[in-house]
């Protein structure tokens, strides 16, 4: 079906256009019955109005939304790397006259909260193809950017990093080192199986594993799916993992946590074990969080640029609503980089 329109509302509502409209912006006079049944139908048919001409017209700053299906609410406010990311979005809605709110919706699947705000546009950070809340994201009808998210469709807007090269990067600079028997806590994963099949698999930490496991086979060292801790992105779960990786410690040397939060957790657990970083293990993160450089030891890690790349979604997003001419590909990758501290060592065996 094509977008609904103000007109579509009127017919099936059999009430004119200026009372669809009354309802929708809260002036003039209609019956409670009337706008109960517009407000069902305007909800039937996810019905967006194109506040954004409007808002524009009236010299009125429109909104835009951040969501993040997977977090619950207040989590967003509390980790550094979405301080970060808010701040970038918040920067590039400013350059632009627009405003941001947050919708961490991990337990709403439904996001009438956003129509009621009559929102302009969405960036979505880490959907994948398998959430119910991908699909009631399409049915707005919205501009959309999103984020981390890896999707199939190509009339996608989409934004990421080259997860794959990260992985390989801090891995390569491991083995580098010395480093033959590397750790990693790679988040919730499903089990990767056939290698073959990894394009099934495109999510932020698959790729980053991927990226691991090319770099030992460039150096000729098996991958031993018992050194993969699938705990989540968290301080918490990098502690965790410390403590059961010197549980099973056999021969390894080195951890490679995907998120820069997960290493600090490795690292607060090895000092309470009595471990020393990098004397007995080397640690690396991923994301290069504002923190990082300040750890004790600094810690060595895959950079992306948080901030910048919320800057980028918000101009991709804004052309949309603006329908300007897109002059970008719709699925853009930010590059990364290695950015080398002291919690690295070499490894003499």
């Amino acid at each position: 079906m094509e977008k609904p329109t103000i007109k579509d509302i009127a017919r099936m509502a059999n009430v004119s256009i200026g009372t669809v409209s009354n309802v929708i912006n809260g002036k003039g006079r209609y019956s409670v019955e009337t706008k109960k049944k517009i407000d069902k139908i305007i909800k039937e048919l996810n019905f967006m109005p194109n506040v954004a001409a409007r808002s524009l017209k009236d010299k009125l700053n429109p909104l835009i939304a951040l969501v993040v299906p997977f977090a619950d609410k207040g989590e967003v406010f509390v980790n550094p790397f979405f301080t970060q990311l808010i701040s970038g979005v918040e920067s590039g809605a400013r350059d632009r006259n627009f405003h941001v709110i947050v919708a961490a919706v991990k337990d709403e699947p439904q996001l009438s909260v956003l129509l009621e705000k009559q929102i302009n546009g969405l960036i979505v950070f880490g959907a994948n193809e398998n959430q119910v809340i991908l699909e009631e994201i399409k049915k707005l009808r919205l501009p959309t950017v999103f984020m981390d998210s890896y999707l199939s469709d190509p009339e996608l807007y989409q934004l990421v990093i080259d997860d794959e090269l990260g992985g390989y990067l801090a891995t390569k600079y491991l083995i580098s080192l010395g480093h033959k028997s590397i750790n990693v806590i790679a988040g919730n994963l499903d089990p990767i199986g056939n290698p073959a099949e990894k394009t099934k698999m495109n999510t932020v930490g698959h790729l980053r594993l991927f990226g691991h496991i090319k770099a030992l086979e460039e150096a000729g060292i098996d991958f031993d799916p018992s050194l993969v801790f699938p705990h989540e992105f968290s301080v918490e779960g990098g502690y965790t993992a410390a403590q059961q990786i010197i549980k099973q410690k056999g021969n390894s040397t080195a951890v490679f946590a995907f998120s820069d939060m997960t290493a600090m957790g490795v690292i607060k657990g090895f000092y309470d074990l009595g471990v020393s970083v990098p004397n007995d293990f080397s640690v690396v993160g991923f994301d290069d969080l504002y923190f990082s450089e300040y750890l004790t030891p600094g810690l060595t890690t895959v950079r992306q640029d948080i901030y910048g790349r919320g800057h980028s979604a918000v101009k991709l997003l804004i052309d949309q609503i603006e329908e300007k001419t897109m002059e970008h590909n719709r699925k853009i990758i930010s590059p990364v980089s290695l950015k080398i501290r002291q919690s690295t060592a070499s490894f003499n065996s």
